[in-house]
């Protein structure tokens, strides 16, 4: 993946992947990214270049999945997906393994409890990750419970059998020198992004300098950081349990004959039962549900800010607006229902819940 940031060096790293690629008899694709658009763009550069990156990758990852079905002879149009044999990949799947490792769940972790986070933060890097057609990371609306996030770790042939575009990180419990020690053993080149000496970035700060200060004051602190994010996503599971016990019933069916205004075919929706809602609100008004609230719907797909169904002075704490958006996301009440989108863009979220 090319960024088109630093063009004399990610040429010459491009070069070194490339021949790797052949000599291992590795599929190699190159994607060229628009730079300056990168760096123009509204928002943080380190989040922009992840997120086209994902978006470049899925893209990549489809269309070799596709090229492979052809060359099986098994065509799209003539044959059912859910018939074809365990063997042959699926060709509306893309699978994408990284090289995230145990320093870089330390560094995330560490970056997170600076700025403060929410228990599913605490869970930092997460082995297993659905993502949308646009590469932005999900969860349950691709086909990835809990359940089989667990299944697919333990089983990672079993990754082609699920409909979801994924990314996977299967050396989260290896360290950098770990990794180092085998690229030798087996005489494989190592070759290091310089961008990633420069403590400008904030993640590069943490890694030459605050994380290794801290290491001297608290040896074994990356090692504990590690634990605390796997101890927080065994919490994360039982809650999220929990709320699907209490929020799934409210879920109802989407009816395709009835499109929302403004949306375009990829706009991703659910509807709420607003009395079986407030129903079951009642029956915890006692209780404290509204971070709860937020995570069953952030395993749907949605992902709003903590405070943003907190209501003191609500049944079990959880206040649905009445009309609001938080970026590319919108909460709409329409008659006995309850609508939370997500557009294309954040104008349309706007648009969508102004418009009566």
């Amino acid at each position: 993946m090319h960024h088109g940031l630093r063009e004399g060096t990610a040429d010459r790293d491009a070069a070194f992947v490339e021949a790797f690629a052949r000599k291992h008899n590795v599929p190699f694709f190159l994607k060229k990214l628009d730079g300056e658009a990168l760096k123009n763009a509204e928002g943080s550069l380190e989040e922009k270049a992840r997120d086209a990156r994902y978006k470049a990758l899925v893209d990549i990852a489809l269309c070799h999945a596709e090229e492979c079905h052809t060359e099986a002879g098994h065509s799209p149009a003539s044959v059912s997906m859910d018939t074809l044999a365990p063997s042959v990949p699926r060709y509306d799947d893309a699978v994408i393994v990284t090289a995230h490792h145990a320093g870089d769940q330390a560094e995330t972790m560490y970056m997170r409890l600076k700025r403060g986070t929410t228990l599913a933060g605490l869970r930092g890097i997460q082995p297993l990750r659905a993502l949308d057609s646009i590469g932005h990371t999900c969860a349950s609306r691709c086909g990835v419970t809990q359940q089989a996030s667990l299944h697919i770790i333990n089983h990672p042939s079993s990754i082609i059998h699920h409909q979801s575009n994924f990314i996977y990180r299967p050396f989260l419990n290896v360290t950098r020198k770990e990794l180092l020690a085998y690229a030798r053993e087996n005489n494989l080149t190592w070759c290091e992004d310089e961008s990633n000496a420069d403590v400008k970035f904030a993640r590069n700060k943490v890694r030459h300098d605050l994380l290794p200060q801290l290491e001297r004051e608290c040896p074994g602190a990356a090692e504990q950081l590690c634990r605390i994010a796997e101890l927080a996503d065994r919490a994360y599971a039982k809650v999220i349990a929990k709320g699907e016990a209490v929020f799934d019933s409210v879920l109802v069916k989407q009816d395709p004959s009835t499109p929302l205004r403004f949306a375009q075919d990829d706009t991703h929706t659910i509807t709420l039962d607003k009395k079986k809602l407030n129903k079951i609100l009642r029956e915890h008004a006692n209780a404290d549900l509204s971070e709860m609230f937020r995570l069953w719907l952030a395993e749907q797909g949605f992902r709003f800010p903590i405070a943003f169904f907190y209501g003191p002075k609500e049944p079990a704490h959880v206040k649905i607006p009445h009309r609001a958006a938080y970026r590319k996301r919108s909460v709409a009440k329409i008659g006995h229902t309850i609508k939370i989108c997500e557009f294309c863009t954040p104008e349309e979220a706007q648009k969508f819940v102004s418009c009566e």
